[in-house]
């Protein structure tokens, strides 16, 4: 007789989980306590371990927003605060969680989770790089580590809790994970490790040219929600509490910084990611009438023109997209982002000369922005130019090599190709990064077994390959 394990069960065994592989980290039969020592803590390599292990369980519980757009968007704005920070000893992977809580969390070893709910929240991309700069550091600062207690459980308990309180579960189940909660430490940082987390991360984030108000001001937005809504408490300030002594330490950390530079994009990608997940959301009409007020009450506006027709692409009026992204064109010719989105539109309509001219424009503009790759490499497959695709995608590889949608775009077109091999291996890259080890491995043996057990190119999937099953032991 089978039987149906229900969010409550799938909670408790992502709990069970990671308490497994962090007591798998330590070689004696110490207690919870002493497994994650606040002095020495994971290593290095562990932390990295948890931080996979914790994507595994993640990617079966969570829904990961794979929008291209939106995920560049948070990828570009945590790598241009990584780029101040200098050599890394993890490589960050930034995701977007589809769930309307106001929240955010890192995740040892470089895993950091950003909820749609908190994107739509925020202003400015800056109050968004504030969130980031402050995520970063918790993990650059081993800060979990440093904790007294196993708080890489607590974490997982509280994603547990999460999906509890997303499912609707009764009270019996929630009662079971409070006490999950309970026994594994409070959620939040300490006061020290918040401030420092605050402290730090407006440094970094303001160094990359971000706004370091943005940091304060959304501080203050969530202050706001919790006391408009008190009873409903932002689930990020559940895990960072927010006082006044941490506004006013940030505060005083924005005024030490003196004179910054600030180089924030115009217009702001913020609203069209905001518009992108409201879309998607099945609220269409109503993104749809709040530009079209916008650009009636000001017809000049180069960035309503723009939002307005990108959420008219995005509901196919592509007609009415083409004439207001052309009258916003005339208005912001040099905006890099307007002639992606023209380039995809021009795509779409099989005007190919006219496509080809505003992606060419975009990477003028901006020569090192993956998403622009990626459209030119749609544009090439719909032309029928194969080639030109692979090339495209391969830049974008290069441009971003912990995104897993450039290697199986590749994967798919040296599959038309019949170049079975690079098929194989990119496929497999692809999956490496989506966390799927397993079947990554079986990719890149099939591809050994095309190319030829000893030409060059199988003799780097072998140290590829032997570098996977050396982590797995």
């Amino acid at each position: 007789m089978s039987r149906s394990f229900g969010p409550w069960h799938a909670g408790c065994r992502l709990i069970l989980v990671v308490w497994l592989l962090i007591s798998g980290c330590s070689s004696s039969s110490r207690v919870a306590q002493d497994i994650l020592p606040s002095i020495s803590g994971p290593s290095e390599d562990e932390e990295t371990r948890i931080g996979r292990e914790f994507r595994r369980e993640a990617r079966k519980q969570l829904k990961f927003v794979t929008n291209p757009e939106v995920e560049r968007y948070i990828d570009r704005v945590g790598q241009r605060i990584l780029s101040t920070m200098g050599p890394q000893p993890f490589d960050y992977r930034f995701f977007v969680i589809e769930d309307p809580q106001l929240n955010a969390f890192a995740v040892p070893g470089g895993s950091i989770f950003f909820f749609t709910g908190l994107i739509e929240k925020a202003k400015t991309t800056s109050e968004v790089a504030g969130v980031l700069g402050h995520e970063i550091t918790h993990i650059k600062g081993h800060h979990m580590a440093r904790q007294s207690g196993p708080d890489a459980i607590s974490l997982l308990s509280m994603l547990g809790a999460l999906l509890l309180a997303r499912s609707g579960s009764g009270g019996q189940a929630a009662g079971a994970v409070g006490q999950a909660i309970a026994a594994t430490r409070q959620i939040a940082y300490s006061r020290q490790l918040e401030m420092e987390a605050d402290t730090l991360g407006v440094r970094y984030m303001a160094a990359a040219g971000f706004d370091p108000k943005g940091s304060i001001g959304f501080l203050k937005t969530l202050d706001q929600e919790r006391a408009l809504n008190p009873i409903d408490i932002p689930a990020y300030m559940m895990t960072h509490p927010i006082t006044q002594e941490r506004i006013a330490n940030t505060e005083l950390v924005i005024r030490s910084l003196g004179k910054t530079e600030i180089k924030v994009e115009e217009p702001d990608l913020l609203k069209k990611i905001q518009i992108i997940i409201r879309i998607e959301r099945r609220d269409s009409d109503a993104v749809l009438a709040e530009y079209e007020k916008l650009v009636r009450q000001n017809p000049e506006n180069g960035e309503s023109l723009h939002l307005l027709g990108f959420t008219q692409q995005l509901t196919g009026q592509l007609a009415q997209a083409k004439q207001n992204y052309e009258k916003a064109r005339r208005l912001l010719p040099d905006n890099p982002d307007l002639n992606r989105d023209i380039g995809r539109l021009y795509t779409q309509t099989e005007d190919f000369a006219a496509a080809h001219a505003a992606f060419n424009q975009a990477l003028a503009l901006e020569p090192k922005e993956s998403l622009t790759y990626i459209y030119l490499g749609e544009l090439y497959e719909k032309e029928g130019d194969l080639r030109g695709a692979a090339g495209a995608y391969l830049n974008a590889c290069n441009l971003s090599p912990f995104w897993d949608k450039p290697p199986y775009r590749l994967s798919v077109i040296y599959g038309k190709l019949n170049r079975l091999g690079d098929a194989y291996y990119y496929h497999g890259r692809s999956l490496l990064l989506q966390d799927d080890d397993q079947r990554a491995v079986a990719d890149f043996e099939r591809a050994i077994k095309v190319l030829g057990d000893s030409s060059p190119r199988s003799q780097l999937i072998k140290e590829e390959l032997a570098s996977l099953r050396a982590r797995k032991r």
